[in-house]
């Protein structure tokens, strides 16, 4: 398991200026990039409609948001899935985001990254490089950002 995570960690490296440009969208359909969101730690939560677990996931980033923004910037992409449907999902269950939500209708960004399994949960260091690779949300993300910087 270490050496898939190795060899993930290395395909993300190879490719980190891409996965900034990556063209996203936020929920009013205004273009962004992770580029954006640079300065500092990272955590992208990626994610689809059809992902298990992705719906108490998204709430506990709501609630830890405030705790967590303490330490790193903390950005959700929602991949495969347009504006209409993401907002539309985040109503019905009820999931009131304070943190950036974006997204990726055609999966650019998973293509990038190469992802192996969704949600994911993605730790970019203070450089920009792709630190850890996690399949769905670390328990305790604060810790977990705290022990990678």
């Amino acid at each position: 398991m270490k050496l898939l995570l190795t060899l993930i960690l290395l395909l993300l490296q190879s490719c980190t200026e891409n996965v900034y440009d990556v063209p996203l969208k936020d929920l009013s359909g205004r273009e962004v990039t992770l580029g954006e969101f640079r300065e500092g730690p990272l955590i992208v939560y990626v994610w689809s409609g059809t992902c298990v677990g992705h719906t108490e996931d998204l709430k506990r980033l709501t609630r830890e948001f405030g705790r967590l923004s303490k330490v790193a910037r903390l950005v959700t992409v929602a991949i495969m899935m347009d504006e209409k449907e993401v907002r539309e999902g985040l109503t019905k269950n009820g999931i009131n985001a304070v943190y950036p939500v974006l997204v990726d209708p055609e999966g650019e960004f998973a293509k990038r990254v190469t992802l192996l399994f969704l949600p994911a949960t993605i730790f970019f260091d203070k450089r920009g490089l792709p630190v850890e690779i996690y399949p769905g949300l670390p328990e305790d993300l604060v810790s977990f950002v705290l022990s990678h910087q």
